[in-house]
């Protein structure tokens, strides 16, 4: 799993790199006697127009949902072994309303996948695993609702990019058109040039969102096969348990 992680980690980091380095070559031209030197980084982004606004939005966004799926799609945080240690000592001992009472405590994953085998506690183990398994369905739509967010960022900001560069060329066509730019070409050129910048700055940002949105849905994918294993292993116990603790009560009666 690590070997993994790295190598995803690797793969997106090669891909911002090489889609800033393609962004900054993109930038740089030849500079010829009496020419011009390009546009700074700012101006860049001012000749971009009101659309860049709406891809800086998504590039803050963006960054907001890597920085907290880094944060909260982790193994140790989602499944605690310490957690798994002391239900699995509970129901050893078979104390079912003390393994309850701790995955009630909180609002977690694993907590309520447990808490949902454990409220049937004393039935057939079908009916526990069912329960389990729709409690884990349930609790996995909802941590893959905030990667959702990312692919839909890194499929909108580009589209964002390509709307800014038409309504550039727009411009510059217009341009053209009513202000005698046949004869200058370099009216033209500008104006395609800026307007491409939207479109630029839309794949930048979108590129890393889509790359993160691939390595955080693989790894909350192998969390929730990982739950769907120790959701199968304690819904026996739990069954064992709640079976042993009937049969006591049954004995104890009589």
């Amino acid at each position: 799993m690590k070997r993994i992680n790295i190598f995803y980690l690797i793969l997106m980091a090669s891909l911002i790199a090489m889609s800033i380095c393609a962004f900054v070559y993109g930038q740089e031209e030849t500079v010829l006697p009496e020419a011009k030197a390009g546009m700074t980084l700012w101006e860049l982004v001012v000749a971009g127009g009101t659309m860049m606004i709406f891809i800086g939005l998504c590039s803050i966004a963006a960054l907001a949902l890597i920085i907290d799926n880094f944060i909260t799609l982790r193994p140790t945080k989602i499944i605690p072994p310490d957690f798994i240690q002391m239900i699995k000592a509970y129901l050893s001992g078979g104390k079912i309303q003390d393994a309850l009472n701790l995955s009630r405590s909180k609002e977690d994953f694993l907590y309520k996948v447990f808490a949902a085998g454990l409220d049937k506690s004393g039935q057939s183990l079908e009916t526990i695993q069912g329960t389990m398994a729709e409690a884990g369905a349930k609790e996995a739509n909802g941590l893959q609702q905030k990667n959702n967010y990312l692919s839909s960022i890194a499929t909108i900001s580009p589209m964002l990019g390509l709307l800014g560069t038409v309504l550039g060329m727009i411009q510059a066509f217009n341009v053209i058109a009513f202000q005698a730019g046949l004869g200058k070409p370099t009216l033209l050129a500008a104006g395609v040039s800026k307007a491409l910048v939207t479109t630029a700055f839309g794949l930048i940002v979108g590129i890393p969102a889509m790359a993160f949105y691939f390595y955080f849905r693989n790894r909350a994918q192998a969390i929730i096969m990982d739950i769907e294993t120790i959701s199968a292993e304690f819904s026996k116990l739990i069954f064992e348990s709640g079976t042993a603790n009937l049969k006591k009560g049954t004995a104890e009666s009589s």
